[in-house]
């Protein structure tokens, strides 16, 4: 009876294999997990606008390895794929709310329409033996809507043939609503993890 209850404590502890996965890396943006309610490596950047008007609304950033599953259909990726997702935080008439006037009011009010775009849809690739090549990203071409598209398992923009496990990423300038949201060159490098599970995850 008490290996029953012994291994899988055990397996508790030692945590779960997070799996090779895609760490970003940059000057500017902060590292995110995929889901923001469940463990796992921060295999996404984030970045926002520097405006207290916009600053809660994120752009991420997520390269998917191949064999990534993506919606619609649950298909599995067979390049390495980038996809660019929404992620929406308290917004400015959400805030320092003290009295029951003030969150009566702010409930009425509606957020601004929102939407991200780029001034041109080419990212740079850059590999780690130099070569340099531009990938056109759909998602940059016709821009989105952040609230809309708020999931990294959507289907992304193939960067390159198969496995691709060494490379930067440098994006045109990007737009909230237009106002430009302060980014830099993120370097890509497989690695892997080790986290506690979540049993609800």
């Amino acid at each position: 009876m008490k290996h029953y209850i012994l291994y899988p404590l055990l397996a508790l502890l030692a945590g779960c294999s997070s799996g090779p996965y895609l760490h970003p890396q940059s000057a500017v943006g902060t590292n995110a997990l995929l889901e923001r309610t469940c463990p796992g490596p921060k295999a996404a950047i984030s970045f926002a606008p520097r405006s207290q008007e916009l600053d809660w609304v994120h752009v991420l950033v997520y390269v998917a390895p191949p064999g990534t599953s993506s919606w619609p259909g649950n298909l599995r990726s067979t390049d390495t794929e980038l996809r660019l997702f929404g992620r929406l935080y308290i917004p400015p008439r959400l805030r320092n709310l003290n009295t029951p006037d003030q969150r009566r009011a702010a409930y009425k009010q509606t957020d601004p329409a929102l939407w991200v775009s780029a001034d041109s849809p080419l990212v740079t690739v850059t590999l780690a033996t130099g070569q340099t090549y531009q990938v056109s990203i759909e998602q940059l071409k016709t821009g989105f809507d952040p609230k809309e598209q708020s999931s990294s398992s959507r289907k992304g923009t193939a960067l390159g043939k198969g496995d691709m496990d060494d490379f930067t990423l440098t994006f045109p300038a990007i737009f909230v609503n237009g106002e430009k949201v302060p980014m830099a060159p993120i370097h890509f490098k497989k690695r892997e993890e080790r986290y506690a599970p979540v049993l609800n995850c």
